[in-house]
């Protein structure tokens, strides 16, 4: 399956730019003259302190792999812009020390805009649509 990167960043420092990769567009919807897409996000790997809003799956996750405890509080390396996202704890690594986790992130909709660096995943889409 093809992917494409879409950049989202909350504010202009570029330490809480995450580079969002589309796995693929599933659906559309309008609302009041705008396309919405329903996109699936491809899994990154985030570091346990970016997750802190995660904490909960996190200890569920490494209870039932077995892995010890190892939640460091948060940091300076939180991102503000992954508390508004959600999704599931999908496997583990250490990497000097510090666990990092791969996280399937929830679908969401997103406006047409903020797939700007996805064209071709779009195009591909509504290719796809009209032959349906």
């Amino acid at each position: 399956m093809e992917r494409q990167s879409v950049n989202q960043s909350s504010s202009d420092n570029d330490a809480s730019m995450t580079e969002w990769q589309v796995e693929r567009i599933q659906r559309h919807s309008v609302l009041r003259d705008a396309i919405y897409y329903h996109v699936v996000w491809k899994p990154t790997w985030e570091s346990e302190d970016k997750l802190q809003h995660m904490l909960p799956d996190i200890i569920a996750w490494n209870t039932c792999h077995r892995y010890p405890e190892s939640i460091r509080r948060p940091s300076n390396q939180f991102d503000p812009t992954l508390e508004h996202w959600s999704g599931k704890v999908i496997g583990r690594k250490e990497v000097d020390g510090l666990a990092y986790y791969k996280i399937q992130w929830e679908a969401t909709m997103e406006p047409e805009a903020n797939l700007e660096n996805a064209k071709g995943l779009v195009r591909k889409y509504w290719d796809t649509f009209y032959k349906a």
